[in-house]
């Protein structure tokens, strides 16, 4: 895979991984190795469920990284930047790929994916649900995956979209009962990490300092900066910067954005500022990353 793919678009998706696909909104992969982006992450367009079917591997969402283990589930947005590395040669895995805009045709709510909880941004994105779930939902997979082929059913659309809207109930219950298990083996120290690293990934664009999280948080930055730091062993402000910096690479990695438009895009006040910051926290200048990923 070319390591300029730093948005996957649908169709990019699709080419990659799709036999069968309902246009470029909605697909089903065979069960398959995932993506290896070693150091280089990426954003999805669309809404991704996916199940580790042997193996393992690690699975960074927004700096947070998860083991990817058998019956282990990714549930990823647009919003999310994800990086899977470390992969095992035995790992596979299946996942569905869909846009609120296949959700929209035939009267499904456009905002069905947000309304869910396993998509909300405060949500957590890899769990570890028991293995009859997890195979519940590689057979209603599978069953996606045996209309998709039928090619001379004239309502397979609509029969896969309506599939579909029923797995994700079936995924938000099953996503129900393991955040319960996680809230209740969570410290306070733990919860708070949990709500800054939220907060931080809805603002870093806006806001670098450690201020406006501790105001949000009603906490001390003091309080923060030394909880995150013995939950996480980065303080919260190297948190911040991680977050700036992992945005600006995805940008960086598509030339059709000039750097001062990545430099606008992070709220920088010019290139020379962003520039400066930049190099301060990866060693490199903007060109020197770009040319480095995309050369």
């Amino acid at each position: 895979m070319s390591k300029k793919i730093a948005q996957l678009t649908f169709p990019k998706f699709v080419d990659l991984y799709a036999k069968n696909s309902i246009g470029t909104d909605f697909f089903i992969t065979e069960e398959r190795q995932l993506l290896a982006l070693s150091e280089y992450p990426y954003r999805s367009e669309g809404y991704i469920i996916g199940i580790c079917t042997r193996g393992t591997a690690l699975v960074e969402v927004n700096l947070q990284t998860y083991d990817a283990k058998p019956d282990a589930m990714l549930l990823a947005t647009p919003f999310h930047v994800l990086r899977i590395y470390n992969s095992s040669p035995d790992f596979l895995c299946r996942f569905i790929v869909f846009s609120k805009a296949f959700l929209r045709e035939n009267n499904v709510s456009s905002h069905l994916p947000e309304s869910l909880s396993f998509f909300k941004t405060t949500a957590t994105p890899v769990i570890y649900p028991a293995n009859e779930p997890a195979q519940m939902l590689l057979n209603i997979f599978s069953f996606i995956q045996q209309k998709l082929q039928e090619q001379g059913n004239h309502y397979r659309t609509e029969i896969c979209r309506s599939i579909l809207t029923a797995m994700l109930y079936e995924v938000a219950s099953i996503y129900e009962d393991q955040h319960i298990i996680i809230k209740n083996k969570q410290s306070r120290k733990q919860e708070l990490n949990m709500q800054f690293q939220n907060l931080v990934f809805q603002h870093y664009k806006e806001h670098r300092n450690v201020q406006y999280y501790a105001d949000e948080l009603c906490v001390s930055p003091k309080h923060l900066t030394e909880t995150i730091k013995e939950v996480t062993g980065k303080t919260a402000g190297e948190w911040i910067d991680d977050a700036v910096v992992l945005e600006a690479k995805v940008l960086l990695r598509n030339h059709e954005i000039s750097i001062a438009q990545v430099a606008d895009e992070v709220h920088f006040p010019d290139q020379s500022s962003f520039g400066k910051y930049f190099k301060k926290h990866t060693g490199h200048s903007p060109t020197e990353f770009r040319d480095k990923v995309t050369g």
